[in-house]
């Protein structure tokens, strides 16, 4: 434990070399260049009680409260843009100044000597705890599996040590900043007024840039140019945080090891049955299914369960689909339950919004399969598609029956095809754009691109608005072009109204050999709903091939996906 302290400790200082340290820099040294010697200790104690809070406790605080964890990262954006204001507009600062002053007097029977507004240690408290708001998201590996005790509920003294350690080392780091913008003072003092104002300003101009997600392109552009620096990734440290968050689902029986199923934790909405838990369950055999409605490998493993569960669910077997998204748009209930009638799907589904019972079972990945027995403990695991029959013989054991399926195995092949990866749209996880296409963040912009596209490139063409995870046609004539190899291509979309995408392929209109489900016989696809549509199958025309996109204004693509 000493060890794993330690660690977290040296991380939280190296987590200032970061690139989200960037858009709060200005608000740190403006700290520094103020006249009051108090104001950093209470910016730094604010920071690292806020810091260690919110880690450990957000899960809970909107658990009970019903609070949105949005309304409180923009709570702490306008407190620091008020900050700004306050060094901007003396006569705000002046006001501001009184009001710090009185409260500092009644608190501790002292009057607070200071120079400026908010300038003393009270002000600097309330800009500590925005800033550990804030800085939150900015948690290396180390803080990875407390953030998962937190989200289910299962916080121990370990993990505030480690939480408390962690923010400590930031919070010094950034009292060297700030005592670093302090030295400044001595050249500023001529000019201290004019100093103050700029550094309101820019103060105000990185609270702006992380409400806009701003931030995120300095972020991208230091991961890009400069070598990140980490101390927490390497066994050492992985085996300490192993022994802090794994004990509390583990089990021993007469087998040895076994896993013990963790419960469904923090589900926003069940549909096809009342809330369930894995002890109601027990006696039966449960196949806990993590799953997202615009994942074509997820939807491709619909029909097997399906199928189980129809087949063995009057002999005690139970399917649970956690739904945990993976856009925006899939925490919507009704978009869910939109796709759960659409895939005939009758068994349990759990909506797993905010990722906690995913984190519970520290999983990573869509699909993803836990076969539990009549005694919740985990049998089988198996993550992506395949190995059904496999899976079906587990659950016949596990009920008692013979393995009647007969396992098939894969023949060889003679040649390992590549196909284009999964590609990404929004700005968020960009991947794939022309060298000439600059992704501006939330930004409607003319494209061109210019030149051919090589082998898994994007170009766009016309008027779009990348966001953050999706791009969206802002005329009648916007464009994607596309060049991949695969043979199957699949995009997720979504409208606010019904309208038609046409589908070119090799720059020609796209034959009906090749049109897929969601194609009509013109070549066009009826985007009506924010989910995943099937739009080309080459029917083994294994190759390089350019698919083209015409997309209507207000159609939204996220991602596309592609089999082989």
């Amino acid at each position: 434990m000493i060890i794993l302290t330690s660690f977290a400790f040296l991380a939280g200082i190296v987590t200032v070399l970061s690139p989200c340290v960037l858009p709060i820099l200005p608000i740190l040294l403006s700290a520094g260049i103020d006249q009051s010697r108090s104001r950093p200790y209470g910016i730094i104690i604010g920071l690292i009680a806020s810091f260690s809070f919110f880690t450990l406790a957000l899960t809970a605080l909107v658990a009970a409260t019903g609070i949105s964890p949005d309304f409180l990262r923009w709570l702490a954006i306008i407190l620091i843009m008020f900050f700004g204001l306050t060094m901007l507009v003396p006569q705000l600062g002046m006001w501001f100044e009184i009001i710090t002053a009185k409260i500092a007097r009644a608190g501790s029977g002292v009057q607070e000597q200071s120079t400026h507004a908010g300038s003393g240690f009270f002000g600097g408290l309330i800009l500590g705890i925005a800033l550990g708001l804030l800085w939150t998201p900015c948690a290396g590996p180390i803080l990875a599996s407390i953030t998962t005790l937190a989200a289910t509920h299962a916080v121990n003294w370990h993990a505030v040590l480690i939480t408390i350690a962690y923010s400590s080392g930031a919070g010094i780091a950034m009292l060297a900043i700030m005592y670093g913008g302090s030295k400044l003072t001595n050249f500023i003092a001529p000019h201290s007024q004019q100093v103050r104002q700029i550094f309101g300003a820019l103060m105000i101009l990185g609270a702006l840039a992380i409400a806009l997600h701003a931030d995120i392109i300095f972020q991208q552009l230091a991961v890009k140019y400069f070598p990140m620096v980490t101390i927490d990734d390497n066994e050492l440290v992985k085996k300490e945080l192993t022994t802090v968050s794994s004990n509390k689902n583990k089990s021993i029986n007469v087998a040895g090891d076994t896993q013990k199923a963790p419960d469904f934790v923090g589900i926003q909405q069940w549909i096809n049955t009342a809330p369930l838990t894995l002890e109601q369950l027990k006696g039966h055999v449960v196949l806990v299914d993590f799953w997202t409605y615009s994942c074509i490998n997820c939807v491709r493993t619909l029909p097997h369960i399906k199928k189980w569960y129809d087949a063995y669910k009057m002999m005690g077997f139970v399917v649970v689909g956690v739904h945990t998204p993976e856009f925006e748009f899939e925490k919507n209930p009704a978009n869910v339950q939109s796709a759960v009638t659409r895939f005939g799907i009758t068994y349990p589904v759990a909506l797993d919004n905010n990722y906690a019972t995913w984190k519970n079972y520290d999983n990573h990945y869509w699909p993803a399969h836990y076969l539990i027995d009549q005694q919740g403990i985990i049998r089988e695991t198996h993550f992506g598609e395949g190995e059904y029959d496999k899976t079906e013989n587990a659950i016949r054991t596990l009920l008692g029956l013979a393995s009647q399926v007969e396992t098939k195995k894969e023949q060889p092949k003679t040649m390992m095809r590549n196909i284009t990866p999964e590609t990404y749209l929004g700005y968020e996880r960009a991947a794939g754009y022309h060298p000439s296409i600059e992704v501006e963040p939330d930004q409607t912009k003319m494209y061109d691109y210019k030149s051919s596209l090589n082998v898994n490139q994007i170009g766009l063409k016309g008027l779009w608005k990348i966001e953050r995870q999706s791009i969206t046609s802002k005329s009648e004539n916007s464009s994607l072009d596309l060049n991949f190899v695969a043979n199957h291509v699949y995009v997720v979309m979504k409208s606010d109204a019904p309208q038609l995408v046409t589908v070119l392929l090799d720059d020609k209109p796209l034959s009906a050999q090749y049109k897929a489900d969601d194609v009509n016989n013109e070549g066009k696809i009826m985007v009506n709903k924010a989910r995943l549509y099937n739009i080309l199958d080459l029917k083994g025309d294994y190759g390089n091939h350019t698919l083209t996109l015409i997309v209507p204004e207000g159609v939204s693509l996220y991602a596309f996906t592609f089999g082989g």
